[in-house]
């Protein structure tokens, strides 16, 4: 579809695997910003690459120190490795470099990874100034984007001595875009727009613009169907036809969700639970077996008024007033507001209320809210 001002064309100025200049011509007045610009950020902030985040070097307890027979101290170290330009195919993965003897150790000197591609082999990385000398470390390596801090890459389980390091996974070094009189209609109502990238070589400049592309178009899709998800709610163990005492484990235990309740279930932890014995976790099984995924939620709505009554702190004459107003089932009462119930249709005392109120919100449930309490 051409829209505005006819289909754009494109022409590549230069291309290869570090700079790509292209132009697109022609552009709507404005569109030159507005595409320019999106494409920018995008590329500068969201484009995934791998590196360094952490560092164990044998004999090293901290970065403020130097390493015998080396000339640069652990600091210059770590700044060396961060210019390491790495290619990978997994999340995360390990660099092991061993070195000893008087010589330049060079990034070609890290042990082969199959997984793991260094673009930068001759980068410089340390000097061993004497026969003596011997150097060897463990490189932590992980697919990112942005920029992350050392603190941000902390991570627990990691030996004591490991160096967390600041990590720019990016491999976009730099973009510039420029927008001028379009070449091929009248300005001003047609405009041009000249996109520069820079990479470090762990992906094309083409690559980078596809990813950006893909990026903006995954946002742009959700947009585009203005669907409005509802949150799932969380189904309270409470709601669930078990007996009390098991109700009263799960819940001592921190297990108040049907969700939680599934997790260790399916994990083996209940059996670690004291007072669920085989009897119990046979309950528990039957329960969950009739609660499916999708209609977990439903039923559970659906237990009669009566069902759920003593749960809910309702008298029976509550009760009978509830039913006679139509309330039959959970759902029926969480159709109504609190005024629906304070009303003469009702005539419930606001005492009552709250309490029905405050058991539901354990549930994570509520009563309907009325459009001027939403406001």
């Amino acid at each position: 579809m051409e829209y505005l001002a006819g289909k754009p064309k494109i022409k590549i100025l230069e291309d290869n695997n570090n700079y790509l200049k292209v132009v697109i011509d022609p552009l709507y007045r404005g569109y030159g910003i507005t595409i320019g610009n999106a494409l920018r950020r995008v590329l500068l902030s969201s484009i995934t690459g791998y590196g360094v985040y952490a560092i164990e070097i044998k004999g090293i307890t901290h970065e403020f120190t130097t390493i015998p027979y080396v000339y640069e101290d652990v600091p210059q170290i770590i700044y060396n490795i961060k210019q390491l330009v790495l290619k990978g195919n997994l999340e995360r993965d390990k660099l092991h470099l061993h070195v000893k003897g008087e010589k330049e150790v060079k990034a070609k000197d890290i042990d082969p990874n199959p997984n793991i591609e260094i673009v930068n082999p001759d980068l410089h990385l340390f000097t061993i100034t004497d026969k003596k000398g011997e150097v060897e470390m463990l490189l932590y390596v992980k697919r990112g984007f942005g920029y992350l801090l050392d603190s941000e890459n902390k991570e627990p389980g990691f030996p004591i001595d490991t160096i967390f390091i600041d990590t720019n996974f990016s491999p976009v070094k730099k973009v510039n875009f420029e927008v001028s009189s379009s070449d091929v209609a009248p300005f001003p109502k047609r405009e041009k727009l000249t996109l520069e990238i820079w990479t470090n070589g762990a992906l094309t400049p083409r690559e980078s613009v596809k990813e950006a592309i893909n990026i903006l178009n995954y946002y742009m899709g959700i947009l585009s169907e203005l669907k409005v998800e509802e949150e799932k709610k969380e189904i309270s163990v409470e709601l669930l036809p078990l007996s009390t005492k098991v109700k009263k484990v799960l819940i001592s235990e921190g297990i108040e969700t049907l969700s939680q309740l599934k997790k260790e279930f399916l994990s083996g932890g209940l059996k670690d639970l004291k007072g669920i014995g085989e009897k119990y976790l046979s309950e528990i099984e039957d329960v969950l077996k009739n609660y499916s995924e999708e209609a977990e939620e439903e039923s559970i709505l659906n237990r009669s008024i009566e069902e759920v009554a003593t749960e809910l702190s309702i008298s029976m004459d509550d009760l009978n007033v509830l039913k006679l107003g139509g309330v039959k089932t959970l759902k029926d009462l969480i159709k109504l507001s609190h005024d629906d119930l304070l009303s003469e249709k009702f005539n419930l005392s606001s005492k009552v209320v709250k309490k029905i109120e405050n058991r539901l919100k354990k549930w994570n449930l509520s009563l309907r809210k009325e459009i001027s309490d939403e406001a």
